[in-house]
């Protein structure tokens, strides 16, 4: 009986121990853990007005880089890929997203709040509603 506990113990010691490790490799790197909200999110929906923007593009992209770095890039049907760089910041608390970036000389500067790997950024563009929902890579 003294020889069973023991080695019962032994085995969950053992679980213990490598299960967790197992699990970092499953899911990533202590960054993905510390800022899970760095990476790459894909447009999944992106409409101006009645038009749907994605038939135009091949994709549209946001990666937040670093903490403080984030690039947007997109690539129109039959054309070449575009990318202009950024700042961002996000609350930890409200995990509120902060994105600035300079396009075609102009400053942009949005708010969205991130949930669950996505979130969606609106704006009114010449009388028109921009909506684009993304969603993390």
């Amino acid at each position: 009986m003294k020889r069973k506990l023991i080695l019962i113990s032994v085995l969950l010691a053992l679980m213990l121990i490598i299960l967790p490790a197992c699990d970092m490799e499953a899911s990533g790197s202590v960054k993905s853990l510390t800022k899970p909200y760095i990476g790459e999110y894909e447009c999944v929906e992106a409409r101006l007005g009645e038009t749907d923007l994605l038939e135009k593009y091949e994709y549209i992209k946001i990666t937040l880089i670093d903490d403080k770095k984030l690039e947007i890039s997109f690539k129109p049907v039959n054309g070449s890929r575009r990318a202009f760089e950024g700042e961002y910041s996000v609350d930890g608390e409200t995990r509120e997203f902060t994105g600035e970036a300079g396009i075609l000389g102009y400053k942009f500067k949005e708010k969205a709040l991130i949930e669950n790997g996505k979130f969606v950024i609106s704006k009114l563009i010449m009388t028109k509603p921009l909506v684009m929902k993304f969603k993390m890579k």
